[in-house]
């Protein structure tokens, strides 16, 4: 039952894309689907790696960066880190964190 609503809840995340919220908060989650504070900290604990809710987020935002860094080379680093809810110092720092290199530094190897 809980890994369900975890599913249903990472999935609402993904695909209505959440994340891309800068202002997202765990009560905005928490109040759209009817669980506690505690609630939803079990539930990350038990299906995402014991992550709190902005390491959480904070990880979907970094890899849709990375995914959007890889496959549209059109698109600023800064236009990415709106696209996905950083501020561009927060995607540079969250980048370096999850990759070992800024974004601009990863870019430049794939050329």
């Amino acid at each position: 039952m809980s890994e369900e609503l975890f599913k249903r809840i990472d999935s609402v995340i993904r695909n209505e894309r959440l994340y891309s919220n800068v202002d997202l908060m765990r009560e905005d989650v928490m109040r759209r689907f009817g669980i506690s504070r505690h609630r939803l900290n079990d539930l990350l604990n038990q299906h995402a790696g014991g992550l709190s809710f902005p390491q959480y987020i904070n990880d979907i935002r970094v890899k849709e960066a990375y995914e959007l860094i890889t496959h549209h080379p059109e698109m600023s680093i800064t236009e990415i880190a709106f696209e996905v809810g950083f501020t561009p110092p927060n995607l540079r720092d969250q980048f370096k964190r999850h990759y070992g290199m800024t974004p601009t530094k990863y870019r430049t190897h794939l050329v």
